[in-house]
């Protein structure tokens, strides 16, 4: 059973629903929402989780209701929505962990029918178990009609820039053929007009969006390539949405639409033809061939056309097309492109993205062939000196290879920090405020795969800038700050790393009130000791939020969690610095690659293991004095002059250590977002960069375990997840 796609969807589902405020539908936001729904419903019904089922399709009924303006009480559906996002979670996380769910949904589906008359039947556990499938029975009703105005210019408005958005992206993705990020942003917008454009009953525009979107679909999922001809139909299917929508608005208004003027079934019938790959190489073909080919002319149309020419030998067959009418000159230029294509520019060449990571495996295991040797070369007496040499030039070579090797996986930041400027501005035309934003490093480089990963923290660390962290406009008169608010992106390299700040110039966090909501919610018992770094990572623990109500952007608490969580999941690592009047600084540093980590081997009785080197922060042998054992608390160790909890790692892994004693073995201090903590290991082997390596399906989602790497000796070593690592501990 796939329970990890389920909660990745959920997971996405909680993210999108950051965005709406009820209060304030935003059709767009709307549609994502119901189509990520949709998702979920198809999901669960695959692998067979009812109480999913019902409940999405009961967020699903709760949501078009409150689209139509049905429902009085926006706050009571803001809170059912947010519960039955949590509740499905749980659901979830029950089924992946223990095949089940022993709980009951019954009174979650009882608040749906209080508030939207909508009965979805199956709901208890004790009947959904029984079957896969769930019954809707709605309360007589008219069938829905979306006839209300205000909702149809809403998704014209946002319509049209989407479509904006998809003609500068598809520029870059011309450019930059290999890059999924571009198709993603080309990809969304597509997807987005598709959703709303269902649910108001357009079907000439949902249906076109949908065939775009499997076409993208397609590209990103590498079955076929970014060639002219996908470009150009892009461009056209982005280009025909844009009449449609304006045929819309017209319509509106009461203008005359001329329908005739678009031939969407030849648009399709291009696209499916790309989809199927005949269009991918035009080799010599003439421009009436490609034309006819691509659906735009029919072969009649180019015969009549050839006949015309043959008492003007000299003149070209497209020039002819354009004086008759029959094309655009548009078209001619783009079928005289594709002519040329076969004219390779010497200086690039594409590469399957598939070879390169296939390349950039292979370096590793020379990589990890060229530590073997080493240790084999250190455990001779008298190693002959010529061979020496010359495995230190190989050593050379191979370390040159490997850092040319990491640089092909990466891209420059620029598109990411562009994208974030884009939502400011929006997000600052919704709250009334007047933002600039400042890019600083936009050719920073970044592993490719990293992109997609890092979109969605940032995007919420932007979103609670512009939220929580800057003042109105009139409240920053009053302060004496200048009206225009300030949000500064900024990356660089350091240390391996990759560092991208977020800093905004607003109030800062209040101490203070993230203390007393930790207190009150029981995450700490006292205040005393902690630092003001150590107070401001609470903000990214489930459920806390400071905030004095409830947003389209923030307050429900749903939100810092996943930034850290997703930070994490790059084995990355998250810090603030915050000082109240001046402003909040996210500083989240990554590393450079996914493929190599920069760790700490140490040793635990006959086995190794990898701290990450971004982890560690100190390593000491202890005196006796400095450990004690507190009652409720268990095992402490006074480190850097505070106590923290001590970790027996040959406990957690169940193996036989050669100290069992912290003042006879070393520690190595060690911290996440939850805190800092003490390792007791035996001892401490040296620094290496090891390659990573996947532990394989079967072992991925081991608490406590990031990943394997084979070290110089040929054994295999596990790198340690730390955050994963103190949940074991802590459930101990």
């Amino acid at each position: 059973m796939n329970y990890d796609a389920m909660l990745s969807l959920l997971d996405e589902l909680a993210q999108e629903y950051l965005f709406l405020d009820c209060k304030n539908i935003d059709i767009p936001t709307a549609g994502k929402l119901l189509n990520n729904l949709e998702s979920i419903i198809n999901e669960s019904q695959k692998i067979k989780t009812p109480q999913l089922n019902s409940c999405g399709m009961g967020l699903s009924q709760i949501l078009e209701k409150i689209i139509l303006d049905m429902i009085k009480d926006k706050n009571q559906a803001a809170d059912l929505l947010e519960e039955g996002i949590r509740l499905m979670q749980q659901i979830a996380d029950s089924f992946k962990n223990t095949g089940k769910y022993d709980g009951s949904i019954q009174e979650f589906m009882g608040k749906l029918v209080a508030i939207t008359g909508v009965a979805i039947s199956g709901s208890d556990s004790s009947v959904a178990a029984e079957s896969a499938e769930t019954n809707v029975t709605e309360v007589k009703e008219e069938p829905l009609q979306v006839q209300d105005e205000s909702l149809m210019r809403d998704f014209i408005a946002e319509g049209l820039e989407y479509i904006e958005e998809i003609e500068v992206n598809i520029l870059n993705l011309e450019n930059e053929p290999e890059n999924k990020e571009y198709i993603n942003t080309i990809f969304r917008p597509f997807h987005s007009i598709k959703g709303v454009a269902s649910f108001l009953n357009l079907e000439k525009i949902r249906s076109l969006a949908h065939s775009l979107e499997n076409l993208l679909d397609k590209a990103r999922n590498g079955e076929i390539s970014v060639t002219a001809p996908l470009i150009d139909v892009v461009l056209d299917g982005s280009d025909a949405l844009k009449t449609l929508i304006g045929q819309l608005r017209d319509t509106l208004e009461g203008k005359k639409v001329d329908e005739s003027a678009l031939d969407i079934p030849a648009l399709k019938t291009r696209i499916t033809r790309i989809e199927q790959g005949f269009d991918s190489d035009m080799g010599d073909k003439k421009v009436g061939e490609i034309l006819v080919d691509e659906g735009i002319i029919s072969k009649d149309k180019l015969d009549e056309a050839l006949q015309i020419n043959k008492g003007t030998p000299d003149k070209k067959i497209g020039q002819t097309l354009i004086e008759e009418g029959i094309v655009k000159p548009k078209q001619v230029s783009q079928a005289l492109r594709k002519q040329v294509e076969q004219v390779t520019d010497l200086t690039t060449i594409r590469v399957d993205t598939t070879k390169l990571d296939d390349l950039i495996d292979m370096v590793g295991e020379l990589v990890i062939t060229q530590s073997m040797i080493q240790q084999d070369l250190k455990n001779q007496l008298n190693p002959d000196k010529q061979l020496t040499r010359d495995i230190s030039q190989f050593f050379r070579i191979t370390s040159t290879l490997q850092q040319v090797s990491m640089t092909l996986r990466m891209i420059p930041i620029k598109q990411t920090f562009q994208r974030m400027s884009r939502l400011v501005r929006d997000l600052a035309k919704n709250a009334g405020k007047n933002i600039s934003v400042e890019l600083i490093g936009e050719d920073t480089e970044i592993d490719r795969n990293m992109v997609d990963e890092i979109y969605n923290p940032l995007v919420h660390m932007i979103r609670n800038s512009v939220d929580h962290g800057l003042e109105s406009p009139e409240d920053r008169i009053q302060l004496g700050k200048s009206e225009k608010g300030l949000i500064q992106l900024k990356a660089y390299h350091r240390g391996g790393n990759v560092v991208i700040e977020i800093t905004d110039d607003g109030k800062g966090l209040d101490k203070n009130k993230i203390l007393q909501k930790a207190l009150k919610n029981g995450m700490i018992s006292s205040a005393e000791g902690l630092t003001d770094s150590e107070i401001y990572k609470f903000i990214f623990l489930p459920g806390l939020s400071t905030a004095e109500k409830v947003t389209d952007v923030s307050g429900r608490g749903v939100g810092m969690d996943v930034v850290r969580r997703a930070v994490e999941k790059l084995r990355g690592k998250i810090e603030i610095e915050s000082t109240v009047g001046v402003g909040t600084t996210f500083i989240t540093r990554f590393p450079l690659t996914l493929a190599i980590i920069d760790g700490m081997i140490v040793k635990v009785g006959t086995e190794s293991y990898i701290l990450p080197t971004l982890s560690i922060r100190q390593a000491l042998r202890p005196s006796q004095e400095a450990y004690t054992n507190i009652v409720g608390r268990g095992e402490m160790l006074d480190a850097m002059g505070r106590l923290m909890p001590l970790i027996r790692l040959y406990e957690i892994f169940n193996i036989e250590p050669r100290h069992r004693e912290p003042w006879d073995g070393i520690v190595v201090v060690v911290d996440s977002e939850s805190g800092s903590k003490c390792l007791l290991v035996d001892k401490i082997i040296g620094k290496a960069e090891v390659v990573v390596k996947s532990l394989g399906e079967g072992l991925k989602s081991i608490k406590g375990v990031a990943g394997g790497a084979i070290l110089g000796d040929g054994r295999i070593g596990l790198i340690i997840d730390i955050e994963g690592l103190f949940e074991l501990s802590e459930g101990r």
